[in-house]
């Protein structure tokens, strides 16, 4: 018999290596992919302004839509 771990053990060790690169890759993207916080109080004041400004507008109107045809769609 060969020294060192028993081969479950060996297979659990070469799995570990890409699902903890997976892990780690994940986390990065995930801190990667936040929105820039404001630097500067009045740079994110101004930016809840402007949200507050696009909350007052009223909404459009909400008009029915004509169905969508499909140029493989037969007269029928």
């Amino acid at each position: 018999m060969r020294p060192g771990y028993p081969r479950e053990v060996s297979a659990l060790i070469w799995w570990l290596i890409p699902i903890s690169a997976t892990v780690i890759a994940v986390l990065w993207v995930t801190f990667r992919s936040r929105p820039e916080k404001p630097t500067e109080a009045v740079k994110g004041m101004a930016n809840l302004r402007r949200l507050a400004d696009a909350m007052e507008r009223p909404m459009p109107e909400d008009r029915p839509r004509p169905p969508r045809r499909y140029p493989d769609e037969d007269d029928a």
